[in-house]
């Protein structure tokens, strides 16, 4: 299981679209919007998606400036979902993996 805290900016003028958009989206819950162009986002795994390709999603939606992962639990302590199961989302590698001789 993933939990992802993010931090979105956004025009000002397009909070209100941005947040409608994000919470149409499974998994995903809108913390904090003061109102200024920022929405603090938390992103959980579902059964249909993992958290990670739910962020992928937003960061690419056109009114959105940055997205800016501030936080990220991933853990066993629950069930993964189908995809991370199958092996189709097998991005993550061990850092001791970056240490690697480059080419």
């Amino acid at each position: 299981m993933s939990i992802l805290g993010v931090v979105l900016r956004v025009p000002a003028g397009a909070v209100a679209e941005v947040q409608a958009q994000v919470l149409a989206l499974p998994g995903v819950d809108v913390t904090h919007n003061p109102g200024d162009g920022r929405l603090v986002l938390v992103i959980e795994d579902v059964a249909e998606r993992s958290a990670a390709a739910t962020l992928g999603e937003i960061a690419q939606m056109p009114q959105v400036w940055s997205s800016t992962l501030v936080y990220e639990y991933s853990g066993v302590d629950s069930p993964a979902p189908e995809a991370h199961q199958t092996g189709q989302l097998d991005w993550r590698r061990n850092l001791s993996d970056l240490d690697g001789v480059r080419p």
